[in-house]
């Protein structure tokens, strides 16, 4: 009974502290050893008053870098639920497991669960996924879009709400918001400076959805690196709604020596579509592709690519918005960008006709 007594003096003279403002938002809080010796009490009867302290919202403990005084907002709605809303094309790709595994991680060590909301293409089963979270009152949404840009009036309705929100990997650049992503400049200017290396003078940007923002993001990158190599850009270094029997007859013609596609789901099915028209890969065309997706080695040969964080994107995009629920960044216009590597393998070679 003593020791109960003892834990909750702890608690409530801490609370004490937080309501009257000597502790603020944002504060990290002593060390367990320091309240130790501030109260004359066991770390045990600390651990108790501050778990109780967490678990009504009125801290935050942060794996490796302490404890914190938490928003009076997040004091007051302590749910501590996050809803992933992933706009998926196909929802066994591993790219997508693996910015879940990353959000999970990071929300786990703010005390956050996160909820994983599969939608599709379909604007309005996006809303109605965005509806259902509402309902369950998450403090934030982090939302992995198919187009960002139609979805829009849909972001809206989180925003009347007043809840933050974090979009990964696109966005509309006419809409501001919180965001993460990778580098896909200078991913895509590591690639075409990569066939450049290698004597490649003839170059093509293959596009899957150019609508979106990164993709058009890989497409600057691919020109920045081609015009610093004194190489012209026109219209028709950019492919899109390829007819394979006209590309095949160009590589024949040495038109087309290598392809920066804009993803590696492209690439793996433009290299199959030249592979039946007779176009051996790398010999007569150089292929490099952009995201490492575990998917791509289902090929006779391996593919050179822009390898993404993807992980780290899930876990850079979960921290982004628990800082934005917790009043630690404010404006809804911070984007965080993960580094980018290149990864050679057997679809990129030299230039034999250089």
């Amino acid at each position: 009974m003593e020791n109960e007594l003892k834990y909750e003096i702890v608690k409530q003279a801490i609370l004490n502290q937080i309501q009257a403002g000597e502790l603020r938002p944002g504060d990290k809080l002593p060390n367990e050893e320091d309240f130790m010796k501030q109260f004359s009490v066991s770390g045990i009867t600390i651990r108790k008053a501050l778990t109780e302290l967490a678990n009504e919202g009125h801290i935050v403990r942060i794996k490796r870098k302490g404890t914190f005084v938490n928003s009076v907002e997040a004091a007051d709605n302590p749910s501590h639920l996050i809803a992933l809303i992933l706009s998926a094309e196909d929802y066994y790709d591993v790219s997508y497991m693996k910015i879940i595994k990353g959000a999970q991680q990071m929300a786990a060590e703010f005390n956050y669960s996160l909820i994983v909301e599969w939608s599709n293409e379909n604007l309005a089963t996006e809303l109605a996924s965005i509806r259902k979270m509402l309902d369950r009152n998450v403090d934030g949404f982090l939302i992995y879009p198919f187009d960002p840009i139609k979805s829009v009036d849909n972001y809206r309705l989180i925003e009347q709400k007043g809840i933050p929100y974090v979009l990964l990997d696109r966005y509309d650049v006419d809409h501001p918001c919180y965001f993460s992503g990778c580098n896909n400049h200078d991913g895509a200017i590591l690639a075409t400076k990569e066939l450049i290396r290698l004597k490649h003078t003839k170059i093509k940007f293959a596009s899957y959805h150019f609508f979106l923002k990164s993709e058009q993001e890989r497409f600057d990158g691919y020109c920045s690196a081609m015009r610093q190599a004194g190489l012209p850009v026109t219209d028709e270094n950019i492919l899109t709604n390829i007819n394979y029997d006209i590309l095949a007859e160009k590589i024949r013609n040495h038109d087309i020596t290598a392809l920066f596609c804009s993803n590696d789901k492209l690439a793996i099915n433009i290299a199959k579509q030249l592979f039946d028209r007779g176009i051996k890969i790398p010999q007569e065309l150089s292929i490099m592709g952009f995201d490492d997706w575990d998917n791509s080695h289902g090929l006779p040969i391996e593919l050179s690519t822009i390898r993404q964080a993807f992980e780290e994107i899930g876990s850079n995009a979960a921290n982004l918005l628990i800082n934005a629920i917790q009043k630690r960044i404010q404006g809804g216009n911070t984007k965080v960008l993960s580094g980018v590597t290149l990864i050679s393998r057997d679809s990129t070679s030299e230039n034999p006709y250089a």
